[in-house]
């Protein structure tokens, strides 16, 4: 049987906290499936993300690091990543679907967003700044089960200061690798 969605987040969770990572005290609880309806019709798979979590508490001065699920990118509020689509309405890759929503993104404004268009599954985009916004997964179960091997394959570690780090290569050798990331 193959896991769903909310199963491989699990597995991502359980390897932060196996990793002792101040996010997960700072994850707030998912939304209800009928708490996505006000920011129109979504995939499932997209409410199956906010219901997981609702992205991460924030407070002034806060270190981006400690909101980190992988090394660079936190979880973003569902209120979050609407407020985030203007900046990006003129990507031609975005205006290629029926609609899109960033989940993760970076201090400097890279994200990780769900594309989809008509009853296809969700597509994951890497929007990254100087570069041209690319399909960067085939969906998001993918997504997260690529996070989860890295942090199983030593693409995403934890440095002596206690800080995500992300093993380039590593993490490029694991992407061509495996069966169906992208």
């Amino acid at each position: 049987m193959e896991e769903s969605l909310t199963d491989r987040l699990d597995d991502l969770e359980w390897w932060l906290r196996m990793l002792r990572r101040p996010v997960v005290d700072l994850l707030v609880p998912g939304l209800p499936a009928d708490g996505t309806t006000r920011h129109g019709p979504l995939p499932p798979v997209v409410v199956e993300w906010f219901g997981w979590h609702d992205g991460v508490t924030r407070a002034p001065g806060q270190d981006h690091r400690d909101v980190e699920v992988i090394p660079g990118y936190a979880p973003l509020a569902l209120a979050e990543a609407v407020g985030l689509r203007p900046a990006y309405e003129e990507d031609p890759v975005l205006l290629l679907g029926d609609g899109w929503l960033p989940l993760l993104a970076t201090e400097e404004g890279d994200l990780f967003a769900a594309l989809w268009s008509g009853p296809y599954e969700p597509r994951v985009v890497a929007i990254r700044s100087g570069e041209p916004t690319r399909i960067e997964f085939t969906d998001l179960p993918a997504m997260v089960e690529f996070f989860v091997e890295c942090f199983r394959r030593g693409g995403f570690t934890v440095d002596a200061d206690g800080r995500f780090t992300a093993d380039r290569a590593r993490y490029e050798e694991l992407y061509d690798e495996l069966d169906s990331p992208h």
